[in-house]
């Protein structure tokens, strides 16, 4: 039998994961808290099925028209990703710069987090003097390269810039927050999701800063799932599924891996004890093994880059354009 626990009409994109359980309805992200449902913020765009990523202490969530970061221990959603200043308005002052052409640019900071830089400014100095910052943001960071020079370096949060100490380099360079992915996964350090037939990855151990022009994979044709092991990626398409082996991506190669994948069936399971020659050795616990719904079947992924059929002459099934999984660990 079963139980009703909540009763929300419209409800989905119910997800578990180690530190909570939320779903939607009504526009409304909800925590499920002992059986009761709390509102914990509000889900703009079309009803489209959620992606959640946990990583520390934190849940990642998005969809193509919304994005945000819960916190399980404030029971509140914040902003994914610092949004960038505008580019600097510049004009010439008083200071120590020597004649030369100069680039700057500012970044925001909230809460400790510093952004990406956003648009650059180039300015002349015919003469030794200063650069004034005439729409710095509060609390932004104003960064320049010295004269005729490429690097950027930290001025501090001021609005005038007499000289450009050559100590602390911008470390955000060219990033900005992500775009709003889908299938998103917390693998080797990093937040991985799609947008259409791209694979994009994040900075490492910085969640909320990606470079988009570059951090990134194509595929060629609309992925559907993006599933981890310790020694890889799968990346799903409706018409083939490839792996990706390895934890840095300037160092994955790429393979076959078998079907196409179904979008939203991806599912994370323990106690796979009669897959041990199978899943090998990176997956010998048994734990958070990657089963999902192809094609051709429910395939269970393992580190070797591989799929191994769980219904093959078992069960035949209709496959759908996407669907949702449900694990179940039963004593």
């Amino acid at each position: 039998g079963k139980t009703l626990y909540i009763s929300k009409s419209g409800a989905y994109s119910l997800w578990a994961g180690i530190s909570c359980m939320l779903f939607v309805a009504g526009g409304v992200l909800y925590r499920n808290i002992g059986g009761s449902a709390v509102n914990v913020g509000t889900v703009d765009g079309p009803k489209y099925p959620l992606s959640y990523a946990e990583a520390d202490d934190k849940v990642y969530i998005s969809n193509p028209y919304w994005q945000g970061i819960f916190d399980p221990a404030a029971n509140s959603v914040a902003s994914w990703g610092v949004p960038q200043p505008p580019g600097p308005m510049l004009l010439a002052g008083s200071g120590n710069l020597p004649a030369g052409t100069y680039r700057v640019t500012m970044t925001n900071v909230v809460n400790g987090e510093i952004s990406g830089n956003g648009p650059i400014t180039t300015f002349t100095l015919t003469a030794e003097g200063g650069i004034q910052v005439l729409n710095r943001p509060s609390g932004a960071l104003v960064w320049a390269t010295d004269a005729d020079e490429g690097i950027f370096y930290l001025v501090g949060a001021t609005s005038q810039v007499v000289h450009v100490p050559t100590v602390e380099p911008l470390p955000t360079f060219l990033c900005s927050p992500p775009p709003y992915l889908e299938n998103i996964c917390y693998a080797f350090g990093r937040i991985w999701g799609s947008s259409g037939t791209d694979v994009y990855y994040s900075e490492p151990f910085k969640p909320g800063l990606f470079k988009l022009t570059s951090n990134k994979f194509p595929f060629g044709s609309t992925v559907t799932l993006i599933a981890k092991v310790p020694t890889g990626l799968f990346i799903g398409m409706a018409n083939r599924t490839v792996f990706l082996a390895g934890t840095e991506p300037n160092q994955m190669a790429q393979s076959d891996a078998g079907a196409g994948s179904i979008k939203g069936t991806l599912s994370y399971c323990n106690n796979l004890p009669d897959l041990g020659s199978v899943l090998g050795t990176p997956e010998k616990g048994f734990v958070d093994v990657p089963v999902w719904l192809t094609t051709e079947g429910i395939v269970a992924g393992n580190g070797s880059g591989k799929l191994y059929n769980l219904t093959k002459n078992k069960i035949k099934m209709p496959i759908p354009s996407q669907g949702a999984s449900l694990y179940r660990n039963l004593e």
